[in-house]
């Protein structure tokens, strides 16, 4: 049986883990007043997509006890490198999230941000919540921790996470949509980038606050909302600009002093 293990690193990633999405930080506009940033996608389009991701397993099924062995199998040890990279895993405000994906581009990209990265993660990221919240809304699914207190998490949680559906997990959907995006900005690193944005999704389970159901349906979301996404004028137009920006990032040759943990963290050594 797990114990709950507190760490400063727990501290540090807290504060950036919404449960439904991270909350952007608004844009300043030439009048001065603050605006959130414009979604990709329609209303009418995020309730297609929510309504259709999968809803978790029947009650006392046997496929919620096959999600539960399966929940358990992504357990691992608090303290290992695999916990310590779930709770860095924990941030996706757009600009730090970034640095997700530095070790497989050999860049430090939370460092100076590129504004159009940036762009495409915030943008992408009110998709995303808006969806998570109609497949939310369907059905609640009380946490791992809240159905079992002896569960650990890598994260402190408060009332939000107690109250707010473990299904589908929209930390996993942010996963697929960020690396995603960064395999169409950098195509030649698309293999390590898309696993990079599923391994996001895979923490939430090593941290003990989703079913292995509710990751699988956040991630299936993910894919659903790239899709469309892609397909707009607005993305066209970031993804353009945020190539070059990459590429430039790319050259500098700034690394990122994670990497090596990472790495030992995913097997990858």
């Amino acid at each position: 049986m797990r114990r709950p293990l507190a760490t400063a690193a727990l501290l540090l990633v807290t504060a950036a883990c919404a449960p439904v999405g991270a909350r952007v930080a608004p844009v300043a506009t030439e009048t001065g007043q603050a605006e959130r940033p414009a979604a990709y996608l329609d209303t009418e389009t995020h309730q297609r997509l929510g309504q259709a991701t999968p809803l978790p397993p029947e009650p006392g099924s046997a496929a919620e006890r096959a999600d539960q062995v399966a929940t358990r199998a992504g357990w691992v040890a608090p303290g290992s490198p695999r916990w310590t990279l779930a709770q860095n895993h924990a941030e996706i405000s757009p600009a730090l999230a970034l640095g997700h994906f530095d070790c497989p581009l050999g860049t430090r990209l939370s460092e100076t941000p590129p504004p159009a990265l940036v762009r495409l993660f915030s943008r992408a990221l009110e998709d995303i919540s808006a969806a998570a919240r109609v497949a939310k809304a369907r059905i609640f699914r009380p946490r791992p921790f809240v159905d079992d207190p002896s569960v650990a998490t890598c994260i402190r949680v408060d009332d939000s996470y107690r109250t707010n559906s473990s299904a589908p997990s929209s930390h996993a959907t942010a996963g697929i949509v960020f690396g995603l995006i960064m395999a169409d900005a950098a195509p030649d690193q698309a293999d390590a980038l898309t696993y990079r944005g599923r391994v996001i999704g895979e923490s939430r389970l090593v941290c003990g606050l989703h079913y292995a159901a509710d990751v699988t349906a956040g991630q299936q979301l993910g894919y659903e909302l790239f899709e469309a996404i892609v397909a707009t004028p607005a993305y066209q137009a970031d993804i353009a600009q945020a190539r070059s920006e990459l590429a430039a990032a790319r050259q500098l040759g700034h690394t990122n002093p994670t990497c090596a943990a990472e790495r030992l963290a995913l097997g990858l050594n």
